[in-house]
């Protein structure tokens, strides 16, 4: 799930001049990091701040993507 949540995220950057993946994909990506967050919280074994931050990595990713792409399609459009 990770990997699919970056694979997406990185793909809204690739094809952020269709506009409509912008829609589509950050929040897939955003979708598939969480569950993958979630599986990790419910393995057994310590959960330190570390493995936390590193569990929100791919929602925190998707959610920069999707602000970073917004901004630079309405800076585009300012003409």
């Amino acid at each position: 799930m990770y990997a699919l949540s970056l694979v997406l995220s990185v793909l809204t950057i690739l094809t952020a001049w269709m506009m409509v993946t912008v829609f589509i994909l950050p929040p897939l990506a955003f979708y598939y990091g969480y569950k993958a967050y979630q599986a990790r919280r419910h393995k057994p074994g310590p959960f330190g701040l570390m493995a936390k931050l590193m569990a929100m990595l791919p929602m925190a990713l998707s959610l920069a993507i999707f602000v970073l792409v917004m901004v630079a399609i309405n800076m585009g459009y300012k003409a």
